[in-house]
C-alpha cells in the first residue's frame, strides 16, 4: 500500500483526495498545512510520496523538504513553481534519486494526447498552420504567458520539437464592468519549420481551449465548448501506430488529475518512464518567458536550441 501525504488544509485538499480515490493501492495518511509539522512528519512517519496542492505558499520549500527526505513528489496541475527553482529542484531530485512530477495537465488530457499521437503518425502530413486558443476568467491570477501559455507551449514543444523564435503582443484594458481583461497573441516558429499561432485571453467566464491543426494531408479540430470530440478531416487514411508510437492516449482518463497520479505511481514503481520531467516544464516556462520579453520589447525573441533566450 502506497502512503501519501497531502500538503494543504483539510478543507482545501478535497480535490486531491478525490483524485487519489481513483488510484489503486493508495492510502492518504495525512493532510498537513504547516511546513514545520510537515518536516517532522517526514521524519517520524512512513511516507512514500507527497502531493503538493495549489494553495500551498512557497511550494518550492515543501518540495525541497520532501525530496531531501527522499520522498517522491507530485504537484497538482495548478501549482505555480518559480522558473529559477526548477533546475535546482531537478538537481536535488537526481541526487536523492526520487521523482518529481511538476504541473501540466495537457499531457494527461485525452484530446491533446490523441491529437499529438495522430500528428506523429502523419495524419495531417507535413504541418502547415497550427492554431491554438486558451481562455480563462479575468480574475485568474498570474502572468498570462505562464498561467495560460505554459501548457500550450509545452504541448507544441512536445509535439513539434524545439522552438526557434517567438513573437508576442499583449493588450490590457477595462471592460464595461470595470474589470481588467487581458489578451495576448503569440507566434511560435519551430526549428522544423512549423508555425503556431496562439491566442490567450483572460476574458471569459469559464476556461476554454481549442485547436486547429492543419497540414498537407488533413486537419484536426477541437473545442472544449463543443459536445462533439475532436473533428477529423483527412484526405487520406489514418496511419496505424507502429512500435515507435507512444500508446499513451488509451490510458488517459477523463479525470486528468486522477490519470496524472495513476501514471506517477506507475512511473515510481518502474512500470513506465515519467511522462513529464522538470526539464520539460523548464522548457515550456522558457518559451513563456520569451513571449513575455517579446511583448514588452515589441521585437521577436530568438531561442537557441529551444533553450534560453538571447
Amino acid at each position: 500500500m502506497w502512503k501519501v501525504v497531502i500538503a494543504d488544509t483539510e478543507a482545501g485538499s478535497m480535490q486531491q483526495q478525490c483524485a487519489w480515490s481513483g488510484v489503486n493501492e493508495i492510502e492518504i495518511i495525512g493532510v498537513i498545512d504547516n511546513l514545520a509539522v510537515f518536516g517532522e512528519w517526514l521524519k517520524e512517519q512512513e511516507v512514500d510520496a507527497v502531493d503538493i496542492a495549489p494553495n500551498v505558499t512557497a511550494p518550492e520549500k515543501w518540495i525541497e523538504l520532501a525530496v531531501e527526505a527522499k520522498k517522491h513528489v507530485i504537484c497538482d496541475a495548478d501549482v505555480q513553481i518559480d522558473i529559477d527553482a526548477i533546475s535546482e529542484l531537478q538537481a536535488i531530485c537526481e541526487k536523492q534519486v526520487v521523482m518529481l512530477l511538476l504541473p501540466n495537465a495537457w499531457r494527461f488530457s485525452p484530446e491533446y494526447v490523441q491529437a499529438r499521437e495522430h500528428v506523429l503518425q502523419g495524419a495531417i502530413g507535413k504541418p502547415g498552420v497550427i492554431r491554438m486558443q486558451r481562455s480563462a476568467p479575468p480574475t485568474t491570477k498570474g502572468c498570462i504567458f505562464d498561467v495560460l501559455g505554459a501548457e500550450v507551449f509545452d504541448w507544441l514543444w512536445w509535439t513539434f520539437g524545439e522552438v526557434l523564435r517567438v513573437m508576442a503582443r499583449k493588450v490590457q484594458h477595462m471592460d464595461e464592468t470595470g474589470q481588467e481583461v487581458e489578451y495576448a497573441l503569440i507566434i511560435v516558429k519551430h526549428v522544423n519549420g512549423t508555425i503556431a499561432h496562439i491566442e490567450l485571453s483572460l476574458t471569459e467566464q469559464e476556461e476554454r481551449s481549442s485547436f486547429e491543426l492543419t497540414g498537407a494531408s488533413g486537419m484536426l479540430q477541437y473545442d472544449s465548448n463543443d459536445s462533439q470530440p475532436i473533428v477529423w478531416d483527412m484526405n487520406r487514411k489514418l496511419v496505424q501506430p507502429d512500435s515507435g508510437a507512444e500508446p499513451f492516449a488509451d490510458r488517459a482518463a477523463a479525470d486528468r488529475r486522477s490519470s496524472r497520479r495513476a501514471h506517477f505511481v506507475r512511473a515510481v514503481s518502474g512500470q513506465e518512464p515519467l511522462q513529464m520531467t522538470p526539464e520539460d516544464v523548464r522548457m515550456a516556462r522558457k518559451i513563456a518567458q520569451a513571449a513575455r520579453q517579446s511583448a514588452e520589447s515589441g521585437q521577436p525573441v530568438q531561442l537557441m536550441d529551444g533553450g534560453s533566450a538571447s
